[in-house]
């Protein structure tokens, strides 16, 4: 007799404590659900403003052939010649004349440009550097400085070397212009590359770093007037 009254307590007693259980579940389940609902839409608006900041410095570095030293940039050199005559007033450029007037003149340019290695690796820098000179009415390239490959260590080709001469008398052109017309140009600061220090630049895989004995990054040591 005592043994079955006994038994049924037991399960009176488990039974309300399966209850209470089931009932603590119901009233904790849901608030933990709507954190992890809220923890999950707060992560999720994070990776979208990340992508957006992402996408938006990418906009910032868009790269131009060629900047003015008023901060505009263009794809081609015939853009900035219409920029130089539009907004800064300047109509009647005569390159040949320039030239003859700025005989013997040399510049050292920076530039951005893909290299190859014999190795099969490919990669670009944008601290390229290139000695320019106006002679007797033509612009001779001096010196393009080489890049070593970071695998092999062995000297890499620039790529397309017949585009990149063009290239580079056409910043050798602009670097002309400032020089011609400074006053015109004289309320602008330095161009874009003349300071530049680029982060994770190698110096000793750099030619001009190996020859200057320092980074290239900082102003041409190429100049000369006359």
């Amino acid at each position: 007799m005592n043994k079955s009254i006994i038994s049924k307590f037991s399960a009176l007693v488990l039974a309300r404590l399966f209850k209470q259980t089931i009932k603590r579940n119901l009233t904790t389940t849901p608030p933990l659900l709507q954190e992890k609902k809220k923890q999950y839409g707060y992560n999720l608006v994070k990776k979208i403003e990340s992508k957006r900041k992402t996408f938006q410095e990418a906009k910032k570095r868009i790269y131009y052939k060629f900047f003015c030293k008023c901060r505009e940039g263009f794809n081609s050199f015939p853009e900035f010649l219409e920029h130089v005559r539009t907004s800064h007033k300047i109509k009647n450029l005569d390159f040949q004349e320039i030239l003859t007037k700025k005989n013997g003149i040399g510049r050292g340019i920076k530039f951005y440009w893909s290299l190859s290695c014999q190795c099969g690796h490919r990669f670009s820098s944008s601290l390229c550097n290139a000695d320019l000179k106006a002679r007797e009415g033509q612009i001779e390239i001096l010196k393009k400085y080489r890049l070593q490959c970071l695998k092999c260590k062995e000297d890499a080709k620039f790529d397309v070397e017949e585009l990149l001469d063009e290239f580079l008398k056409e910043r050798f052109k602009q670097k002309l212009v400032y020089n011609f017309y400074k006053k015109e140009f004289a309320e602008f600061e330095n161009e874009r590359d003349s300071e530049k220090i680029l982060e994770g630049h190698i110096e000793t895989l750099c030619e001009k770093c190996k020859l200057l004995r320092r980074h290239c990054g900082s102003e041409s040591s190429y100049q000369e007037q006359i």
